[in-house]
């Protein structure tokens, strides 16, 4: 190219730049020419997704950032499974056995040596903003210039997306171990229904029947940085899937294939909600155990589960949804959150807010000491509708409108209530009879905190770090 063809480029030149667009130069470390990522040359990038809002589809239109970024998003943040100690001491599990250290020697994951837990082991940030008709969803390790961005700190949950009870010492915990001392449910055997003996023993599966704010105080008993169910793990959780899955419905079929960018694309199904007469099998208690899908470790896919009756025969063949290790984190049992409260209005509208820091108590009646986050609107009879647009102020991830179908923008349900008073429990993923309505921003906004359901449990979580709910804009 000659000087008077590079003069005509240089006149029209480029008014935006993406991290995956490429630029010529010389690599003195590699001692040739070539073409560089414009991330590599920034010394950041970030790993995004775009959706056109004005499209009812839930299929991100374009990688936005870097894809090699994006294909490698899951190893920089360090998803999986990990040993957590109360001191927040984090050990690696094996990416492809758990009952492994990532260090090699065995992991016992019964409790003595840690809760088992899934998450990330490296701050990032996240960062969520317009552009013209575009939602953009952005992670990276580095703050992202010009938009509002989250520290999102080191921190866990449990990894079956559940919380089990320490019976004896009534604290919660997030382990596979069948001894009395764990006996999920209610505590007790269960005495009518059709499950197996295994399941009616309770023996190895979550816990329920606690209020949505008593799994909160019983997780706090492991000191500070611990607790149930926080609302902005939930919330990072669904829009890493997002971006790293490309879809805002988490129930879209799963593809074990790749697209030619080496990026994952499609849902993790159904989840269990398809469970049939619940109610007669052992009366909306959990069906699954905690250990459910432990051999897949760190894997992504859909783990089958064969849930039996009491004459050995298979009533269902339980999909479980399976991300980088985190297992059944929808459409299994109602997720209670904490750190965040909806406060019903007199025209049946919800005002929500959330806590300003998870570090130090909380008591979910104290709204005034929280941060107000939005609110979604009334309804004149109670019911479900479909999300059409997420509220993230306060990376709340609370429902803003919902006008959607089964099939359409987030294809999860919202359940409203007509009371005009009182306090909520934001209640998220969905059950195992929820079919289309479950998922990963599912809200059931009925149940008061002290609220105690067979099929409502909340999971162990924690960080060493705070988290502070209002986004900064960084510089270059």
């Amino acid at each position: 190219m000659n000087k008077k063809e590079l003069a005509l480029i240089a006149a029209d030149p480029f008014t935006a730049i993406e991290g995956s667009d490429k630029v010529f130069g010389h690599s003195a470390s590699a001692g040739k020419f070539g073409f560089f990522p414009v991330s590599a040359i920034l010394g950041k990038g970030y790993a995004g997704r775009r959706w056109n809002e004005n499209h009812t589809t839930y299929t991100a239109e374009a990688v936005i950032g870097s894809v090699d970024y994006l294909r490698e998003l899951p190893q920089k943040l360090g998803l999986g499974g990990y040993l957590v100690t109360d001191d927040h001491n984090r050990r690696k599990l094996d990416p492809t056995n758990h009952y492994k250290l990532a260090t090699g020697g065995e992991a016992k994951l019964d409790g003595s040596m840690g809760q088992y837990q899934w998450g990330w082991n490296v701050p990032w940030y996240l960062a969520i903003w317009k552009e013209g008709n575009y939602l953009c969803k952005a992670a990276s390790l580095n703050p992202i210039p010009g938009v509002p961005c989250w520290r999102i700190p080191p921190a866990t949950v449990g990894i079956g997306h559940a919380g089990v009870m320490d019976r004896v010492n009534d604290i919660l915990c997030s382990v596979i171990n069948t001894s009395e001392q764990f006996r999920g449910g209610n505590g007790s055997a269960l005495t009518s229904g059709n499950a197996s003996a295994e399941n009616l023993s309770m023996l190895g599966y979550p816990a329920t029947a606690i209020g949505t704010s008593t799994f909160e105080a019983k997780a706090a008993k492991r000191g500070q940085g611990w607790g149930a169910g926080w609302y902005w793990i939930e919330t990072a959780i669904s829009v890493l899937m997002e971006i790293i899955l490309g879809t805002t419905n988490i129930q879209q079929s799963f593809n074990a294939n790749k697209d030619s960018n080496g990026l994952y694309q499609g849902g993790l199904g159904s989840g269990i909600t398809g469970m049939p007469n619940w109610d007669t099998f052992n009366n909306y208690y959990p069906v699954v155990p905690y250990s459910a899908g432990v051999e897949f470790a760190d894997g992504l896919g859909v783990y089958t589960y064969p849930i039996k009756k009491a004459d050995g025969t298979t009533v269902y063949n339980a999909p479980i949804p399976v991300f980088f290790g985190l297992r059944n984190f929808y459409g299994n049992l109602w997720c209670g959150k904490n750190r965040i409260v909806a406060e019903k209005q007199a025209d049946k509208s919800y005002r929500f807010f959330v806590a300003k820091s998870s570090l130090t108590s909380w008591d979910y009646s104290k709204t005034s000491e929280m941060l107000h986050v939005g609110d979604l609107a009334g309804v004149e009879t109670a019911g479900w509708s479909y999300i059409s647009k997420i509220n993230y102020e306060g990376l709340a991830g609370m429902p803003a409108e919902c006008d959607a179908t089964s099939s359409t923008k987030y294809a999860d349900g919202c359940y409203r209530d007509v009371a005009t008073s009182g306090f909520r429990s934001p209640l998220g993923a969905g059950n195992a009879i929820h079919g289309d309505t479950a998922g990963s921003v599912c809200f059931h906004g009925g149940r008061a905190p002290s609220c105690a359901l067979a099929y409502l449990s909340s999971p162990l979580c924690e960080t060493s770090e705070d988290f502070d709910p209002v986004p900064r804009v960084y510089g270059n």
